[in-house]
């Protein structure tokens, strides 16, 4: 008369279960309820029925404890069934030989512990979409506005429209324009070129000396590397050669190139 597990039907013991048991939230259990079977092998003396009981009723503490605390309130569901597959059977305790032991117990929240779990979903899910509305914002404001250098441009003069004397074209230049990605754009590159240019024009003053072994250092520069079919170079080419041709003789031309890639 002996089924699987521990012995004899008759030796075998029940003991109601009523705990309360930790979910993945600080603060709220889960209300566990239910029946505990266990009982010992043959060999297990009649005496300990006591220290059978207890140490049952310890394993299964561990046992559901062990589930439950890693499940949310709302997981309720789930951890009634991975308590169900774990317990429902006829399993050992690893700590005392001899001993069998199954439960069936019950998972339930109590209305208390329920509200404090929806307040905290609740909660929880107005801070996500408060930091998923301001993650889209910082997107779509990106797109807008930092995508290309020109919209950039246009969204730093509209700042300042109300007080244009307070426009610094330097800051945008060094700290917001890197951000979009594109500080080598065309127009960026252009204005540092006409800047180049105008230190250039201002250091040449109005001497036409100064002029004229400027061009002709350029000149010569571009020919050595290849470049003199410049449009522009080539556009005030004649204008040059009558300059330089009215001044002589046939070696004075060599000798101010000469004396104009000396300085």
């Amino acid at each position: 008369m002996t089924t699987d597990g521990p012995g004899p039907w008759w030796s075998r013991r029940r003991s109601r279960i009523q705990a309360q048991w930790p979910t993945r939230l600080p603060g709220i259990r889960f209300c566990a309820r239910g029946t505990l079977t266990y009982g010992p092998r043959a060999n297990f003396k009649a005496s300990d029925t006591a220290t059978a009981r207890a140490a049952a009723r310890l394993a299964l503490d561990e046992l559901g404890r062990g589930i439950t605390q890693r499940h949310m309130p709302e997981q309720l569901d789930t951890a009634q069934e991975r308590l169900t597959l774990a317990a429902t059977h006829w399993h050992t305790v690893e700590d005392t030989p001899g001993l069998w032991l199954k439960a069936r117990v019950t998972l339930t929240l109590t209305e208390q512990d329920a509200d404090r779990a929806q307040k905290y979903q609740d909660a929880l899910r107005g801070v996500t979409l408060q930091v998923e509305q301001e993650h889209e914002r910082r997107e779509r404001f990106r797109q807008a506005v930092f995508d290309k250098p020109d919209a950039t441009r246009i969204w730093w003069l509209d700042r300042h429209l109300d007080d244009l004397e307070s426009l610094d074209w330097d800051a945008f230049k060094n700290k917001i324009l890197p951000l979009v990605g594109a500080a080598d754009d065309i127009q960026a590159k252009a204005e540092r070129m006409a800047q180049t240019l105008l230190y250039i024009w201002e250091k040449l003053g109005d001497d036409p000396g100064q002029h004229a072994r400027f061009m002709t250092t350029v000149r010569t520069v571009l020919d050595q590397m290849g470049w003199g079919d410049a449009p522009w170079l080539m556009s005030s080419g004649p204008a040059a050669a009558d300059s330089t041709d009215s001044g002589g003789d046939e070696g004075e031309p060599s000798r101010i190139a000469e004396t104009g890639t000396a300085r």
